[in-house]
């Protein structure tokens, strides 16, 4: 494994340990000004939003499992697939949910050894 793949491995992973505990901080860390995403809803939610969310509601799973792990680099991207799976409780009782996850990843510059920001 080559340095970028380590890099991108240990985002990746600081990713899956944040979101689950509710880590504002570290996911602020990790998103990139312009991040977006499609949440399980169908929104797009920007990077302002995702943290507002994680901020102001508790962890919906107690397990939290980010599985069949693929990553592919591209010169100054990056693109990591998998399943994420978990299972929890809320007011409306227990429940779980699984679903494919594509998060891609960029650094500014073509510098070599500039962090990786997901995008």
């Amino acid at each position: 494994m080559n340095r970028d793949e380590e890099q991108l491995r240990r985002l990746d992973r600081e990713w899956n340990e944040a979101y689950p505990r509710r880590d504002v901080e570290a996911l602020g860390r990790i998103l990139a000004d312009d991040w977006t995403a499609i949440d399980w809803a169908g929104l797009i939610v920007s990077r302002r939003q995702l943290l507002e969310r994680v901020a102001s509601h508790p962890a919906q799973f107690n397990r939290h499992e980010f599985d069949e792990f693929t990553l592919r680099v591209f010169s100054d991207a990056a693109l990591v697939t998998g399943r994420l799976s978990g299972s929890g409780r809320d007011e409306e009782g227990g429940g779980s949910a699984c679903g494919s996850v594509s998060r891609a990843s960029t650094r500014r510059g073509a510098a070599r050894g500039r962090p990786w920001r997901r995008r």
